[in-house]
């Protein structure tokens, strides 16, 4: 765990950086990012496998 409070879950891997934002609090949607730190990182390929996961979490 790198961050964590009521709003917002940061997670730090050797690879990566995760952040959850909780912004349902405010009224609007939660956030996500990822920060790639591996050479040759397939940003798109990411991008789609966290969207397929999330999408299957709440179909």
């Amino acid at each position: 765990m790198d961050y964590l409070d009521p709003n917002f879950v940061g997670l730090r891997t050797e690879n990566a950086m995760y952040r959850f934002f909780g912004r349902n609090a405010f009224g609007s949607v939660v956030g996500m990012t990822i920060h790639l730190f591996e050479d040759g990182a397939d940003a798109q390929a990411q991008a789609a496998a966290w969207g397929t996961w999330l999408n299957g979490l709440f179909a």
